[in-house]
């Protein structure tokens, strides 16, 4: 499964790397920490998902995110942010993000969504596997947000 990440820290940016790197099934295909590289290279390479932060260096996730639904339906985007406000959210759903996490309180329920997605990817890379859904339920917290589920 090919992974861009983008993050406006750097130093955020090789920590989430280092610890996607070790899931099995993801490669990392590019990395951002501002919006106009990360549109670019995420319109050159067309990753299967991409890790988004709301703010970057220059510009917003926002932006980035409203590109990839625009050019690229069949991305799933995972939002890993400290902007947690509901108007993030909403804006966020109304974009199309797949998932929103807050990084500070649900870090481990992204990085399981992620080796789910991860495992399933696998799978439906067998003959005669399953198709992934288009959404799937975030891990389980009170407090993420799986959009697009009932």
């Amino acid at each position: 499964m090919k992974v861009f990440i983008v993050k406006g820290s750097a130093t955020m940016l090789n920590e989430l790397r280092s610890m996607l790197s070790a899931i099995p099934g993801v490669a990392i295909v590019g990395l951002a920490v501002d919006e106009s590289s990360a549109i670019k290279r995420i319109n050159a390479l067309c990753p299967d998902v991409v890790t988004l932060a709301i703010r970057l260096q220059s510009g917003s996730g926002l932006g980035v995110l409203e590109n990839i639904r625009k050019h690229h339906a069949g991305i799933k985007v995972m939002v890993l942010t400290n902007c947690y406000e509901k108007a993030y959210v909403d804006r966020c759903i109304r974009l199309g993000a797949d998932y929103f996490f807050d990084k500070f309180f649900q870090y481990t329920q992204f990085c399981d969504a992620l080796r789910n997605l991860a495992h399933l990817e696998r799978i439906a890379n067998k003959p005669g596997a399953l198709q992934i859904p288009e959404k799937l339920p975030a891990a389980s917290s009170s407090a993420s947000v799986a959009i697009g589920n009932s």
